[in-house]
């Protein structure tokens, strides 16, 4: 959003609407009180009329709201109420101007993931080394233990990684000694293949270019580069969680 442009037109509206106010007379003072509404033969009624809905639309945008709200209520007399306008727009242009300013001292409203919420298998075997600031180390150690995971539920201790993960995802038959893990459902539902190929896909992938590395790189990785590898594990992980082990008849 253009917050100047956006303020710009609100203040237009504030400013003319105030303005155009009718007045009357208290009996008791005699001094003017300003109303809420516009008086329909008004010179800047036309004015307001013209920018109302780019007004209800930046308001219904800066308040997050469902519905354009409405700013010109036409009474039985033909005036137009615009008190509730004034308001809503003042409103507005303080959100505006105050947003930069809440956002840097509350942080964004981005949603944000907890690490001990990943699955308990990865965070379990990261959570020492990750507390020690040693980021590369726990996504290693996270990735070792799904690896180890596997082998232990599939029974394959003779291959291991992205090996271990093309042999029990393979989209062939289990053989003697080589059991397979599946998705569940029916072989012939487009979702269960779409969701098996997947799996296999991205488990090779995770073991190529997320344990590998971390493996073998000298360089510890940052820290947020380190979470999404782990959020990325903790997928696989739950995905795992639900596959069925398929023997040879």
């Amino acid at each position: 959003m253009n917050t100047e442009w956006a303020v710009g037109v609100l203040d237009w509206w504030v400013k003319t609407a105030i303005s155009s106010r009718a007045f009357e007379n208290d009996p008791f003072s005699g001094h003017g009180e300003a109303k809420g509404w516009v008086k329909a033969s008004h010179p800047s009624l036309p004015n307001l009329r013209e920018r109302e809905y780019q007004t209800r639309r930046v308001l219904a945008t800066v308040l997050e709201l469902d519905e354009l709200p409405v700013i010109l209520h036409r009474d039985t007399d033909g005036d137009y109420w615009v008190a509730t306008g004034i308001d809503l727009a003042t409103y507005a242009i303080g959100r505006l101007r105050t947003e930069a300013e809440t956002s840097a001292n509350l942080g964004s409203s981005a949603p944000s993931m907890a690490a001990d919420a990943l699955h308990p298998l990865v965070w379990e075997a990261a959570s020492k080394r990750w507390d020690a600031g040693h980021f590369s180390d726990a996504v290693q150690r996270a990735a070792t233990f799904l690896n180890a995971h596997v082998q232990d539920i599939s029974g394959r201790r003779d291959v291991s990684d992205s090996e271990l993960m093309r042999e029990v995802f393979s989209m062939g038959d289990a053989a003697q000694g080589k059991p397979r893990l599946r998705w569940p459902g029916e072989d012939n539902d487009l979702t269960v293949k779409t969701m098996r190929v997947g799996i296999l896909n991205m488990a090779q992938g995770v073991f190529s270019a997320i344990r590998n590395p971390a493996t073998h790189s000298t360089e510890d990785m940052e820290r947020q580069e380190a979470l999404e590898q782990l959020a990325t594990l903790s997928i696989l992980a739950r995905w795992i969680d639900r596959c069925e082990v398929v023997v040879a008849s």
